[in-house]
């Protein structure tokens, strides 16, 4: 009886679970009169991504190129979009598709200062939370610098809470991050 119990369990586990590799296609979008195109990163966008970054978080060197070329080539678990604008790279963002634990969780967002509170990160965001929603994972998580109070309004505008801080998350300068999440209605599943 033990054996087959075993038996029993070791196929369980052996089963993959439902292979998803997040896919998106590229589109011209229209954000307050200014056409963007928004696409999936590839390693080649690398260096813009990184001048990107210095000019949001210019204190903040822990995202260089070896992790984001290991980030965006991991296309089976991440989702990397670039946001031009007149062939420029105005924004970006990086999602990891957690399987197991069916959550999102939000890597990187940074918007050119100048494109800021202009609806390009709350369109990024956006479509990640639809890209889950329609692949069935149950919520979204992030972490966001304690004093960036812009972005933690753009999230909790988006139906994100806080659970909590984390204490000197960011090795840069220490600073605490606010763990947030969104969790994806449960009503009519139960």
């Amino acid at each position: 009886m033990l054996k087959k119990f075993s038996i029993l369990l070791k196929s369980l586990w052996a089963k993959e679970p439902h292979k998803f590799e997040p896919v998106f296609k590229n589109r011209h979008v229209l954000i307050n009169k200014q056409s963007f195109l928004v696409s999936r990163a590839i390693v080649p966008d690398i260096p813009e991504l990184l001048n990107l970054q210095k000019k949001v978080y210019p204190d903040d060197n822990s995202w260089n190129l070896s992790v984001f070329e290991g980030e965006i080539k991991n296309e089976n678990k991440n989702l990397y979009l670039i946001m031009r604008y007149d062939d420029r790279l105005v924004a970006f963002i990086g999602a990891m598709f957690d399987q197991r634990q069916k959550d999102v969780h939000i890597t990187n967002v940074a918007v050119l200062p100048v494109f800021q509170r202009k609806g390009l990160g709350r369109y990024l965001m956006q479509v990640i939370m639809d890209t889950a929603a329609a692949e069935g994972y149950q919520s979204l998580s992030l972490e966001v610098r304690l004093s960036n109070k812009a972005a933690q309004t753009l999230y909790q505008s988006l139906g994100f809470t806080s659970y909590g801080l984390k204490k000197e998350y960011y090795v840069s300068n220490h600073e605490d991050a606010v763990d947030m999440r969104y969790e994806f209605s449960r009503k009519g599943k139960d």
